[in-house]
């Protein structure tokens, strides 16, 4: 099943007021809501949370990658 991460730790962390974390927060349940309606679900394991969809061609339609690259991503992004 085709999964990423979710990490909401650093969410808002670059918003510099409280109308922009509002923004933010808006603009990610929206984001949030699309996926649920397009079948993706939430799935917590060993303290982690994943957004997985079992269809791999809808995942990457959205332009998700799955966690399995992080770390390559991780390096190519530094």
């Amino acid at each position: 099943m085709a999964s990423f991460s979710w990490t909401e730790c650093n969410l808002s962390a670059d918003c510099p007021n409280l109308v922009s974390m509002a923004i933010r927060f808006e603009e990610t349940a929206k984001l949030l809501r699309e996926l649920a309606k397009d079948g993706f679900q939430l799935q917590a394991t060993e303290g982690s949370r994943h957004i997985v969809h079992p269809n791999v061609k809808t995942f990457e339609s959205w332009g998700f990658i799955e966690d399995r690259n992080i770390e390559q991503l991780n390096k190519t992004m530094a």
